[in-house]
């Protein structure tokens, strides 16, 4: 098989040659421009050879477009410094107005992706990372999480407006992402753990926004929901418009196999992120493949980490998991 057949194989629940495998982070030097971005992730799939891609866009690329600065970090593991937050309080961010995709940094994404897919081929998949608004809603106020669960509490119409105003520019980005050369969206919700937000948090503030961007990208067939964190809301994302689903396999959240059977689509993971791979054996490393390849048996599963990876990570390690990978074929 080749990538995209194996990628869309696994997706669909058929026989594959093997998992599918890729790992994604950040290199915080070279993803302050569409040209770096794009230049950075061909250097990785070049390296790595891994099955698809998820350009790893600079987390604070959605809050630019409300007024959001930074300083470029010098060093691919060392985190950009913000020096200016978009918004100053809740009734600001009630007062947050959309914006157009087609502009500024969300724009600088969509044409890393078409350098990417230029220089990459028709092979391989590519999804293009989004976050949602809740999510991006920490990177607008001073105070981040603990400033949006604040809100929640004491200015929650605001709130509210404000995540409208930010899913209006999401969806029409992911518009104009569809009718780019790239297979789906990853996207990525950080703010959904049992300890931030209750059962009735999430019906008002998560869902109402997530489901009309994930309606936006429903004919892309490869569509990843990342549920970042340990005790994730599972349970609430179930029944999400999604391929694939993606989270950590840790404390208080749901197995592998659990996630397929309950949901009849395939899963992303097994492998761990940042900061634990940082300091894994290779031995620990496959082990950790082998046990998951093992649980799944192979079928609609793509192999790859719970979350981002460490921009550090030493590339013996993940030569060696694409090593036992292909032994599996």
């Amino acid at each position: 098989m080749n990538k995209r057949e194996r990628v869309m194989a696994a997706i669909a629940g058929q026989p594959v040659d093997r998992v599918p495998l890729s790992f994604w982070l950040h290199n915080f030097a070279r993803e302050h421009s569409a040209r770096a971005l794009a230049d950075e992730t061909l250097r990785l799939y070049r390296t790595f050879d891994w099955d698809f891609l998820k350009p790893q866009s600079r987390f604070q690329c959605f809050s630019e477009m409300w007024g959001l600065e930074y300083r470029v970090s010098a060093d691919r593991a060392q985190w950009p410094v913000i020096t200016k937050m978009p918004v100053a309080s809740s009734r600001a961010f009630g007062e947050l107005t959309p914006r157009d995709p087609s502009t500024g940094a969300l724009m600088e994404q969509i044409e890393a992706l078409r350098m990417i897919r230029a220089e990459a081929g028709a092979e391989v998949p590519i999804v293009a990372t989004v976050f949602a608004p809740l999510m991006i809603a920490q990177f607008m106020l001073a105070g981040g999480v603990d400033a949006v669960v604040r809100m929640m509490r004491e200015s929650p119409a605001e709130l509210e407006r404000g995540l409208a105003a930010i899913g209006e520019t999401l969806r029409g980005y992911v518009r104009l992402l569809m009718d780019e050369e790239i297979d789906g969206i990853f996207y990525a919700t950080n703010m959904a753990t049992r300890d931030r937000l209750s059962p009735a948090d999430f019906e008002r503030f998560q869902r109402p926004f997530d489901l009309p961007i994930l309606e936006a990208a429903r004919s892309a067939p490869f569509n990843i929901l990342h549920m970042c964190g340990d005790g994730i809301l599972f349970d609430a994302f179930a029944s999400y418009p999604a391929n694939v689903f993606s989270w950590a396999t840790s404390a208080g959240n749901p197995t592998l196999t659990e996630v397929r059977e309950r949901t009849g689509r395939a899963v992303l993971g097994g492998l761990p992120a940042k900061p634990e791979i940082l300091t894994m054996t290779r031995e620990a490393l496959l082990a950790r493949a082998d046990k998951s390849i093992a649980e799944t048996g192979g079928r609609s599963h793509l192999l790859g980490p719970d979350c981002s990876i460490n921009p550090d990570t030493p590339e013996p390690l993940l030569h060696a998991v694409g090593a036992k990978v292909r032994e599996h074929a």
